[in-house]
């Protein structure tokens, strides 16, 4: 009878231990499963950050070009009236009146 008890105890001991055993692997998965998608959705971020950052970049390139135009032309006056004769052609299509303005349009495909 002794021996029955003793084995019925070490019957209950070892379902205790698998229990945990498989609520430790449950938990190991579970963490390997959260660690990949976090590493994974912060791979593809990166690199959409980085797409903008090289997007944001040319931008900020084209403004200084811009800027440097604009400051060129502003450093007297007979550059500023270029300037302002170039706003009026590029921006308002404007012209003199003894020029003639060309569209060209693309042939459809």
């Amino acid at each position: 009878m002794l021996s029955k008890r003793k084995s019925e105890k070490v019957q209950e001991d070892t379902k205790g231990h698998g229990l945990i055993k498989l609520l430790a692997f449950a938990a190991i998965i579970v963490s390997v499963v959260f660690v990949g998608y976090t590493v994974i959705s912060d791979n593809i971020q990166i690199r959409n950050n980085n797409q903008k950052l090289a997007e944001l970049t040319e931008q900020t390139a084209a403004m200084k070009s811009k800027n440097e135009r604009i400051t060129g032309y502003l450093e007297n006056d007979k550059n500023l009236e270029e300037y302002i004769e170039d706003i009026a052609r590029d921006k308002l299509d404007y012209a003199n009146p003894d020029e003639r303005i060309f569209y060209v349009i693309p042939a459809g495909n």
